[in-house]
């Protein structure tokens, strides 16, 4: 494969599924989160339990056309089902990537800003008007 070969199109980015995956992962000390990760975490498991099914199905169609098995009908309502199962894991694997990539951001600008309320309590103006002033001599 030459460098001008574009890559096979995939039907996920390997970088979403791992954050898909991390967001079934318990967030600890946030229960905010972490009823959003439990609906994450079964929506993501029924896509793919869909999906799977969906792929046993084709595959034992698959398989009487294989052995030679006379069938009236050819696959297409099957490879109809197997598309709609791989695009609503897709969706859901999408949407489980996005909650955390959220969750993230959201952690990130409330650590930014409790370190900004630090900072603006700990500057000098506020030290002035907290420090006794002492009548000059």
């Amino acid at each position: 494969m030459s460098e001008d070969t574009p890559p096979l199109p995939t039907l996920f980015d390997p970088s979403e599924l791992e954050l898909a995956a991390a967001a079934c992962c318990g967030r600890f000390g946030d229960p905010m989160a972490e009823s959003e990760r439990l609906v994450t975490q079964r929506d993501l498991i029924a896509a793919s339990c869909a999906l799977a099914h969906e792929l046993e199905s084709f595959a034992k169609a698959a398989s009487a056309h294989l052995r030679g098995v006379h069938c009236t009908a050819n696959m297409q309502p099957e490879a109809a089902r197997l598309a709609r199962a791989v695009a609503a894991w897709g969706e859901q694997l999408q949407a489980a990537a996005n909650t955390h990539r959220d969750w993230l951001e959201e952690r990130a600008l409330t650590e930014t800003g409790a370190s900004r309320r630090v900072r603006d309590a700990l500057s000098l103006p506020t030290l002035a008007m907290l420090t006794p002033l002492t009548p000059p001599a």
